[in-house]
């Protein structure tokens, strides 16, 4: 028994030993500290992932896919180059500015670019691709060749929402007032005499007489009912969406600017409410 544990502990003493001896045969690893350097980001921005390209002053250091969120790209950034000052730089598109604001409150330096103002050379036009144009976004910012665009307020993007908003549904408006034509006419259905000028249609009377309409069939009475109930409801958003405009434009932000654009012979509200958010350095 007493030879049993004396040779236990000399397997223990054997192992210790050896530990040590491998403790200190290993390199000493100091921590990662990138402060005072430049680290360049470049990124394609799609709906489901980002080619994301990284850079220092001296190197390309890798091109890789992420899923599509600051916060990743943040976290990375973090993780491989602590310390570092981070840039980068993606293609304005689709995606709007949301992307930058969110970088920028993470504490990277962000700009939105022009695609049209990218260097690009005769290879990269023929071969397009995501991985290259994230290196060629990345190159393009380290050696200070891009010109950010400017980046409108949130208050200015969430108004100009509106006014676009209103823009289309008076499109898809005028589409319907086309379709009901077209199928009047489609039907050998004429304006009756009070409304055979232009200047009568699409009045209270006018909407009154196209719902009274009598089609042979039930279906095309429908099919009319129906188009005429969408373009009453499009005709009641816009209403409703030109008086908020017209509200907006009472609010500090916009009342002294829109009463200087109105000074302007050809220039009424809805003009000038499109003006002051689309290009915003007016107002300042």
């Amino acid at each position: 028994m007493f030879v049993k544990h004396k040779f236990q502990e000399v397997i223990l003493n054997l192992r210790e030993s050896k530990l040590i001896t491998l403790k200190l045969m290993q390199p000493q690893i100091s921590q990662l500290d990138f402060s005072g350097q430049n680290i360049y980001v470049g990124f394609d921005v799609h709906l489901k992932s980002w080619q994301v390209t990284v850079m220092t002053e001296l190197l390309t250091y890798k091109t890789f896919s992420q899923a599509p969120k600051p916060e990743v790209l943040h976290q990375y950034l973090r993780q491989h180059f602590p310390g570092g000052t981070y840039h980068s730089a993606y293609e304005a598109g689709f995606c709007g500015y949301w992307i930058h604001n969110q970088l920028k409150a993470l504490g990277i330096d962000s700009m939105v670019v022009n695609p049209a103002d990218i260097p690009t050379t005769d290879k990269e036009k023929v071969q397009k691709e995501d991985a290259r144009d994230s290196r060629k976004i990345a190159r393009s910012l380290r050696s200070g060749t891009l010109t950010p665009i400017h980046v409108p307020l949130a208050q200015t993007l969430e108004d100009r929402c509106l006014v676009r908003t209103r823009a289309t549904l008076v499109k898809d408006l005028t589409r319907y007032k086309n379709r009901i034509k077209s199928f009047l006419y489609f039907h050998g259905i004429e304006l009756a005499a009070p409304f055979t000028k232009v200047q009568t249609h699409w009045s209270k009377r006018f909407m009154i007489w196209l719902e009274n309409i009598d089609m042979p069939r039930q279906s095309s009475k429908m099919a009319l009912q129906i188009m005429i109930a969408e373009a009453r409801h499009l005709r009641a958003t816009v209403l409703h969406l030109t008086r908020h405009l017209k509200a907006l434009s009472t609010t500090a932000v916009y009342q002294q600017p829109v009463v200087l654009l109105r000074s302007i012979p050809g220039i009424g509200l809805l003009t000038a409410m499109t003006l002051l958010t689309e290009l915003e350095t007016m107002g300042a």
